[in-house]
């Protein structure tokens, strides 16, 4: 099944432990690349993160936005800043 990612803000994403983090970057990592080539296409109308509250899609700008606050928050952390 297709990743569905909760939309959470930073603070949220600060309060986080790094385990947690990790599997936030699993389920957006899983993500499908697009609705166009999603098997939803077609079928139904493309979901907008910022009404559903959820990032299904790479390609979207909520999807690069969490991924890039997720990627700056786990670089404060100390195990994962030294392995990436």
């Amino acid at each position: 099944m297709p990743s569905e990612v909760r939309i959470i803000s930073t603070k949220e994403l600060e309060n986080m432990h790094t385990g947690s983090l990790m599997s936030r970057r699993k389920n957006l990592l899983a993500c499908e690349q697009s609705f166009e080539v999603s098997d939803r296409y077609g079928s139904e109308k493309e979901p907008i993160p910022e009404e559903t509250g959820y990032i299904e899609f790479k390609n979207s700008v909520a999807w690069q936005k969490a991924y890039k606050e997720l990627k700056s928050v786990l670089s404060t952390r100390e195990h994962y800043g030294e392995n990436k």
